[in-house]
C-alpha cells in the first residue's frame, strides 16, 4: 500500500522544545500522516477545564473541538513555517504533509490555522525560525499573503473561514 494510502509512520519524543511528533518515515508531500482521533467536545466543556488538559484541543466546528486525550495526535507542535496542516473530512480531521518531510524531522503546523474569528486564544512561540511571529494568535490576525497561500494550501478548515467576516484582510479565499 502507498504511503499517501495509509498513515505515515511517527512518534513521539523529546525535542528542541518539548515533546514533538517525530516522522520516522519520509513523507511526501500531499500524504495522510495521521488521523487526528479523540472525543468532539462543546467549547464550554473545555473553557471549565482546569490545567494542561485543555491546551491540546483541536478545532472541530464552530461549538466544538476535538481532545486528543492520549492520542500521539497532542503532539504536534507549532511552528510559524509549518510542514504540516489540518484538514477536516466528512466527521474527521487529518493531518497531512504540506510539504515533503524527510524521516527524523519533527512534524509541525501552523495553530492559527485551526482558529476562527471568535477565538481569543494566544500563545508565546517558541519555534525559533528566523520568520518567527512571537506569539500565535487566530487566523484573521496573520498576513494576508500568507492566509491566501495556507488557503490554497488546504491547510484551513472550511469552518474556520466560516468563522470570519468580509472585511478586508480577516478573511482569505484562494481567489482574492
Amino acid at each position: 500500500m502507498a504511503l499517501r494510502e495509509r498513515e505515515a509512520r511517527v512518534e513521539a519524543r523529546r525535542g528542541r522544545i518539548g515533546t514533538g511528533l517525530y516522522a520516522t518515515d519520509a513523507i511526501p508531500a500531499g500524504a495522510t500522516i495521521l488521523r487526528i482521533r479523540g472525543r468532539v467536545l462543546h467549547w464550554r466543556v473545555i473553557l471549565r477545564r482546569k490545567g494542561p488538559g485543555k491546551d491540546n484541543c483541536y478545532r472541530f466546528g464552530p461549538e466544538t473541538y476535538l481532545d486528543p486525550g492520549d492520542d500521539v495526535s497532542r503532539y504536534v507542535n507549532h511552528s510559524c513555517v509549518p510542514n504540516a496542516g489540518v484538514r477536516k473530512v466528512g466527521r474527521a480531521l487529518y493531518l497531512f504533509a504540506a510539504k515533503s518531510i524527510r524521516a527524523g524531522a519533527e512534524i509541525t503546523f501552523d495553530y492559527s490555522t485551526i482558529t476562527g474569528d471568535d477565538d481569543i486564544w494566544t500563545l508565546r512561540c517558541r519555534c525559533g525560525r528566523s520568520t518567527c511571529r512571537n506569539v500565535v494568535r487566530n487566523f484573521g490576525s496573520l498576513p494576508l499573503p500568507l492566509q491566501r497561500r495556507y488557503v490554497r494550501a488546504g491547510m484551513v478548515p472550511a469552518f474556520i473561514l466560516a468563522t470570519f467576516d468580509e472585511s478586508p484582510g480577516r478573511r482569505a479565499t484562494p481567489n482574492h
